[in-house]
C-alpha cells in the first residue's frame, strides 16, 4: 500500500500547473474550429475531464516513483487500490483545474453563440 506524501512543490505544486496548462490548452485545442455545436463543445469538455483525470493519475504516480516508492510493485500487488489511490490524488487535483476546465467551457459556448449571432446576422 502507497502512503500519502507531504505536501510540497514538486509532489503538489508542480502537478497542479502542468494539469490547470492542459485544462486551459485541450479545450481550446481540441475543439473543432469554427464549429456552431454546443453538444460538440460538451464533448470534447466531458473528453478532456476524462483525459485530465488520467493524465494527473500518471502525473501523481510518476512522481512517487522517482521518489523511490515502489509504484511498479504496488500496481504489481494491488492493482485496483493503487489505481484508486494515483486516481483519487488527481480528483483532488481537480479542485484547481476543474473551475479553469470550467471556465473554458464557458470560453468556447460564447464563441459558439457569437459565431450563431453571426450566421443569423448574414441571412
Amino acid at each position: 500500500m502507497i502512503a500519502p506524501q507531504p505536501i510540497g512543490f514538486v509532489n503538489t505544486g508542480l502537478p497542479l500547473m502542468l494539469l490547470g496548462t492542459l485544462a486551459l490548452v485541450l479545450p481550446w485545442v481540441l475543439v473543432p474550429p469554427g464549429t456552431r455545436s454546443h453538444g460538440v463543445v460538451a464533448a470534447v469538455i466531458g473528453i478532456c475531464l476524462g483525459l485530465l483525470l488520467l493524465c494527473g493519475a500518471s502525473v501523481f504516480a510518476a512522481i512517487y516513483a522517482a521518489g523511490g516508492v515502489g509504484v511498479g510493485a504496488a500496481l504489481v500487488e494491488a492493482p485496483l487500490a493503487t489505481t484508486k489511490f494515483f486516481l483519487r490524488l488527481s480528483g483532488y487535483a481537480a479542485l484547481i483545474w476543474g473551475p479553469l476546465l470550467a471556465l473554458m467551457w464557458l470560453g468556447l459556448a460564447q464563441r459558439v453563440e457569437k459565431r450563431r449571432g453571426q450566421d443569423q446576422v448574414k441571412l
